[in-house]
């Protein structure tokens, strides 16, 4: 497999580590994905996903969580040589609907 960067974006009530990690506290992404594609660049999205448990559940919108999604993104891939990396996204729950919606 070539160089691609892997992109996490954690579910709803999630955190950009916590989500990925089992138990014996393997972070998954860190500890085993890279044995599978070693040349993967592999990075974890957080955002303010809470609705319990905190202070007050999150205001942002979909809207809000896709421009910050992008704006990340894009800060990581300023290199030339990082906009031809394919990106691999594994996305849970509300992530996979902020992946979503980024791409509307």
């Amino acid at each position: 497999m070539g160089i691609h960067s892997i992109v996490a974006i954690h579910g709803l009530d999630g955190h950009r580590e916590r989500s990925w990690t089992a138990q014996n506290g393997k972070l998954w992404l860190r500890d085993f994905l890279p044995d599978i594609i070693s040349t993967a660049r592999i990075v974890t999205f957080g955002y303010d996903a809470y609705t319990r448990k905190c202070p007050a559940p999150s205001e942002q919108t979909l809207h809000n969580h896709a421009e910050n999604f992008l704006a990340r993104l894009s800060s990581f891939r300023v290199n030339p040589a990082s906009t031809e990396r394919p990106i691999i996204f594994v996305a849970h729950s509300l992530g996979g609907i902020i992946l979503k919606f980024v791409g509307n």
